[in-house]
């Protein structure tokens, strides 16, 4: 009976995965899960490449490439498209910047709605957000995630992914 709980102990403990915390844009401008807990964090394999901006806010976000921009549910497959240009995100709203025109994602459908500049700030110009009071930020070539819930305010490198290119 002691080894049947040994074994099947070890068949459990094969399944136990690190929480993913959310998603990010790696170096390469691909999109990455980003696993693991505050100070270890492990990327992901790629799941889009391409990408010029994005923002994860835990339950999902927006992708912009060079030609679309997408609004992405909470396992990050894309829900809506719009036409790719510049645009500043917020948890559920796009500002098209270059035509002046917001949107926002009511959980079905993107609505057209009045611009409120306010909405589309971040906290640093080349900050994207990665969950909900975490921003990913590029300094000197290396990618930190940055906690800002007030009193808990930590920054953690997060190492670069490389990828097995032989596959």
């Amino acid at each position: 009976m002691r080894y049947l709980v040994f074994f099947i102990s070890l068949i459990a403990f094969g399944q136990i995965e690190a929480p993913r915390i959310g998603f990010w844009r790696d170096a390469q401008n691909r999109v990455r899960p980003l696993h693991g807990v505050a100070g270890s964090f492990v990327p992901g394999a790629a799941v889009r490449e391409g990408v010029l901006a994005f923002a994860w806010y835990g339950d999902g976000g927006w992708l912009r490439s060079e030609t679309e921009i997408e609004r992405l549910d909470g396992s990050g497959a894309t829900v809506a498209r719009l036409p790719g240009g510049a645009a500043r995100f917020s948890e559920t709203g796009v500002w098209l910047t270059d035509q002046n025109v917001a949107y926002r994602w009511d959980g079905q459908t993107l609505k057209p709605v009045a611009v409120e500049e306010a909405e589309f700030s971040a906290p640093e110009p080349d900050a994207e957000a990665i969950a909900k009071e975490w921003w990913h930020v590029r300094h000197r070539g290396r990618s930190y995630a940055v906690r800002t819930t007030p009193g808990r305010e930590a920054r953690f490198e997060i190492p670069e992914a490389i990828d097995d290119e032989s596959n």
